[in-house]
This record gives C-alpha cells, structure tokens and sequence, in this order.
C-alpha cells in the first residue's frame, strides 16, 4: 500500500513546496478553540438582540 500512495504523497509535497510562498501559510491567523467560543458569544448576543 506504500507504493500506491507515495505518487499521490509526491505530488502533493511538490505542490506545497511551490505554491507556499503564495499561500503565505506562515502567517495565517491563529484558529483555535477561544476564537470559536468567542464567535459563539458573539452569535448568541446577536440572536437574544433580535
């Protein structure tokens, strides 16, 4: 099963490497589970405002 999946692990690898710079992946916001629970606070305010 190794071999069948080292193409598609190849590939991929290549991609990264080349497109990384576009992508700007160092220095993506921070997603993490307080970002979620505030969001969920902000949504519950909006909701009990209407």
């Amino acid at each position: 099963m190794i071999d069948e999946w080292s193409g598609l692990a190849g590939m991929l690898a290549n991609l990264i490497e080349k497109y990384a710079s576009e992508l700007d992946i160092e220095n993506l916001s921070d997603i993490t589970g307080d970002n979620h629970a505030e969001d969920d606070r902000n949504k519950a305010e909006e909701l009990s405002k209407k």
